[in-house]
Parts: C-alpha cells; sequence; structure tokens
C-alpha cells in the first residue's frame, strides 16, 4: 500500500511549517513535501536554533520531511541572464544547506523558467541549466542533499524524454527526476508514460488535477488527468517513495482530504478522520 506525502503550497501564507505538519498528523498523514516561501519556511532570518526546532517538531509528530520545493518566482536557474542565473545558484545553495540541516533526502529543482511566448532554443536552454546545476551538485553531494529535476510546462525541460536526456548526462546518484502527474497531462503527455520512461530516475512523484486547457493543480476529481494510469504506473515500475498530493486550494484541508478519498481505492493508505 502506497503512502502520501502532502505538499504544503496551500499553508505558504497561513500556516508555519511546524504549525502545518502538526495539522496534518492530527489526519494520519506521516510524509511531507515543505515548501521554502516566507512566512512558512523562509530561507532568511532562519537561523540554527530555529531550523532545530522545526526538526524536532517533526520528530515529535512522528513525521518526515521527505523532499523540498521552491517556487520558482524569484530565481532562475535557465536565466539567459549570468547575474540571474549566479544568483539563483547562491539562493540554491542556502536551499540545499536547509534541506540537509532538516535531514531532507530530496530538494526539488525546477529546471529555470522560460516565455511561452518566444522561448530561447533547447540548446540554449540546455547550456544554461547545465551551468547551474554543475555550480550546485558538488555542494548538494558533500551536504548528502539529492537534487530531483521537475518536468514544468514552461522550464527547459518540459517533457520526459528533454527531462532524462538531461539527467542521465550528469551520471551522478544524486540527480534524480521528480515526475508531475498534472504538468504532463497539461502538456499532452501520458503520464503513465513518462512514469515508465524515466523509471530509472524517479526519486519524486506529484499528483493533482488538472486538464489540458488551463494550467491548474486542483484536487483530485475537478480536472481529467488519469490518475490511476499514473498508479499503475508507479507500480509497475517499482516506485517504492510515497505518492506527493500537491493541490493548491484555499480550502487546502477539505481539498486534500477528498483527494485522498478519490484515490483511496487504488492502493494508496486508507484515509482516516482528524482525532
Amino acid at each position: 500500500m502506497r503512502e502520501i506525502s502532502i505538499n504544503t503550497y496551500s499553508y505558504i501564507w497561513s500556516q508555519s511549517a511546524a504549525d502545518c505538519i502538526r495539522r496534518l498528523s492530527d489526519f494520519g498523514y506521516r510524509h511531507f513535501e515543505l515548501m521554502i516561501h516566507p512566512p512558512h519556511l523562509p530561507l532568511d532570518d532562519f537561523p540554527p536554533a530555529a531550523r532545530r526546532e522545526l526538526r524536532a517538531a517533526v520528530e515529535a509528530a512522528g513525521a518526515r520531511i521527505s523532499s523540498i520545493n521552491m517556487p520558482s518566482l524569484d530565481q532562475n536557474l535557465a536565466s539567459p541572464f549570468k547575474r540571474a542565473r549566479a544568483f539563483s545558484v547562491a539562493m540554491f545553495i542556502d536551499a540545499i544547506d536547509l534541506a540537509a540541516d532538516l535531514g531532507v533526502p530530496w530538494f526539488v529543482t525546477v529546471p529555470g523558467r522560460m516565455s511561452p511566448l518566444f522561448p530561447p532554443a533547447p540548446a540554449d536552454r540546455k547550456a544554461w541549466m547545465t551551468e547551474s546545476i554543475e555550480a550546485v551538485l558538488p555542494h548538494a553531494e558533500a551536504r548528502g542533499v539529492g537534487l530531483a529535476v521537475e518536468n514544468i510546462p514552461f522550464a527547459a525541460f518540459p517533457d520526459a524524454a528533454s527531462l532524462g536526456d538531461f539527467v542521465r548526462g550528469f551520471r551522478s546518484s544524486s540527480l534524480g527526476v521528480c515526475y508531475d502527474a498534472a504538468n504532463a497531462h497539461f502538456i499532452g503527455e501520458s503520464p503513465a508514460e513518462g512514469v515508465a520512461r524515466l523509471s530509472d530516475l524517479l526519486r519524486v512523484a506529484h499528483l493533482s488535477d488538472t486538464t489540458r486547457t488551463v494550467w491548474r493543480h486542483d484536487r483530485i476529481g475537478l480536472g481529467d488527468v488519469p490518475v490511476a494510469e499514473f498508479a499503475r504506473a508507479l507500480d509497475d515500475v517499482g516506485f517504492d517513495g510515497p505518492c506527493t498530493l500537491e493541490i493548491i486550494d484555499s480550502d487546502p484541508d477539505a481539498a486534500i482530504l477528498a483527494s485522498h478519498r478519490a484515490i483511496a481505492g487504488l492502493g494508496f493508505q486508507p484515509v482516516r478522520q482528524a482525532g
């Protein structure tokens, strides 16, 4: 039976990471993907004592932070501007240190941002991302943190083929893939086929719902992502990690529980009500 991890994106403005974990632990969840985002989980002004306090809160809840994530709003590892890439690398170094301090094994890595109006050539975006990953990967390896590069519709490697080609080029066990079913579905890719193509690299799995018309990370049932096929594909390739629900909703508790109920019959852990 596959465990579920909860991404905390919906709580970045409303709760601290520690309070969020305590709250969601009441529903029986023990695996989490924390979003680096102030005030939820700051990167700046978050000293060692505060990091130890958060790690203690996670341990007290009997929980584990399976992965850590950072929205690609203020950094871009694939920017055409060298100074922007340098800034982004420095930000990633700090985030890797935070992950290491919290005992987090995987840092979900967004491979830059491309303008959907007039994106750069694939060779250019690959060159810029290669430069950035070569700058951060040694530090990640030294700190014991893996980088899971994600398929993002408007990023450098939106599909499984280009993402796999990029990651395999490094031949590092500290570099893997975060494969997002909604992101794949939105661009017209079969999530199940993507999982099969990336089976040797898959380290983090994201699940939410969307249509192919508007890019969303909705509760399961509001879109048309082939969730059952995705779940079977994870089983078929022997993926043994939790599946991360990355639901973005104004009522996150209800959305997470509704999504969990929608997939509970697909081999996932059963839903447990709070209390």
